[in-house]
């Protein structure tokens, strides 16, 4: 105890010798100055890596040929199948634009485009969507027109819708009665005009062809009227003796 005593009064009178230094603040490191002297390395990137970097591999052209074989290698099957619909496709669009220029267009080419018109809705009600009272409707309205318009009743263009018409009402209709009287009018009306105009020289060549339509329409009441329907022997005897 006594030497404990001892110690500790003479660390005591040890630090009451020594001279008193003045306190001072902590110095805190600067990182900016450490930045200055001490820059951070960059990394050193090689001339030609950097021209590598920029540098872009060629692009390698093919021709189409080459390019279609090798698909065909890769996908055999399916390439025939789509080369097989695109040429069937193709001849499709041919095939039915042919057939509108040839027998849509082509048919109607010698009437005007209103006439046409409703000639092809006749055809259409008679032949593809049956409707007799429909398809009537619209022969009856392009022949008005065509006499509205000033053509000539006795052309062949004109004479052929009204057999189309005489024809729908036997075979589709079957209304024969209905196919006499367009058959007996188109007949009145060419025996009006060859008594009325036949005798003039400069129409012999129409009077010609107007006889021919007669003998046969003429004909064609001879079946009608002798048809298991109508049965009307004598106005087929004189029909067919008239021819």
């Amino acid at each position: 105890m006594i030497a404990r005593y001892c110690l500790r009064t003479g660390l005591r009178t040890a630090q009451r010798a020594l001279p008193q230094l003045p306190r001072t603040r902590p110095i805190k490191p600067s990182t900016t100055a450490f930045s200055q002297w001490h820059p951070r390395p960059t990394p050193h990137i090689p001339q030609n890596s950097r021209q590598a970097s920029n540098f872009s591999p060629p692009r390698t052209t093919k021709s189409f040929r080459d390019s279609a074989r090798d698909l065909f290698k890769q996908y055999p099957f399916s390439v025939s199948l789509a080369s097989f619909c695109i040429i069937t496709a193709c001849l499709g669009l041919i095939y039915a634009n042919y057939v509108y220029r040839s027998y849509i267009i082509g048919e109607f080419a010698a009437y005007p485009e209103p006439i046409a018109r409703h000639l092809r809705r006749a055809l259409f009600y008679s032949n593809h969507d049956l409707q007799p009272e429909t398809a009537v409707k619209y022969y009856v309205k392009a022949l008005d027109l065509a006499n509205e318009m000033g053509l000539d009743p006795l052309s062949d263009e004109i004479l052929g819708v009204k057999f189309q018409l005489a024809s729908f009402l036997e075979k589709q209709v079957h209304q024969p009665r209905m196919a006499i009287d367009v058959l007996e009018r188109v007949k009145e009306h060419c025996l009006a005009w060859e008594k009325e105009f036949g005798s003039l020289d400069r129409q012999k060549e129409k009077r010609t062809r107007v006889l021919g339509q007669v003998v046969r329409v003429s004909v064609k009441l001879g079946e009608l009227y002798a048809a298991p329907e109508v049965m009307e022997t004598e106005h087929a005897e004189e029909s067919l003796v008239h021819a």
